[in-house]
């Protein structure tokens, strides 16, 4: 017979060990080299299949905002994108997603970090830790242990 809480303590553990990665990695991105890019174009896109559009059309669409954008590493010039490291970001509105796309023009110039590793892996903005992320590790944690704590009572 399956032991349920044994299980959800599984799957909650699994998921922690993923969402801790995630901030481990963010940890590790926010120590990259940070330089100047210029904003080279942007696009929109909508996401989901003509397929899975006519089987549910009721389904909320989602819009993928990517950013391009230009700059020098060692000398050489590196094109990349704000969905290189932890992916563009998606909004539910398409007025959301062309707000967000109107903050960076062509032309405008950018603080981004790049990993020295793979300079195309970059990232928009000032380092931060993902709290969210590091809430929801925390969160999978605790259900882990009350899922324990359930099954060995």
């Amino acid at each position: 017979m399956l032991d349920i809480p044994l299980l959800i303590a599984v799957a909650a553990l699994a998921g922690a060990v993923l969402s801790a990665r995630g901030v481990w990695r963010r940890r590790g991105a926010n120590r990259w080299p940070q330089v100047t890019a210029t904003v080279t174009g942007s696009e929109l896109e909508e996401l989901g299949s003509p397929v899975q559009n006519r089987e549910s059309p009721d389904q909320s669409r989602r819009y993928l905002a990517r950013v391009h954008f230009a700059y020098r590493v060692d000398g050489h010039e590196i094109i990349s994108d704000n969905g290189r490291f932890d992916g563009a970001p998606t909004f539910e509105s398409r007025e959301e997603a062309e707000a967000y796309l109107a903050d960076y023009p062509p032309g405008r110039t950018l603080a981004i970090r790049h990993d020295p590793g793979r300079p195309s892996h970059a990232l928009i903005g000032a380092a931060h830790l993902p709290t969210r992320r590091l809430g929801l590790t925390l969160f999978l944690l605790g259900v882990a242990a009350a899922a324990l704590w359930l099954g060995w009572r």
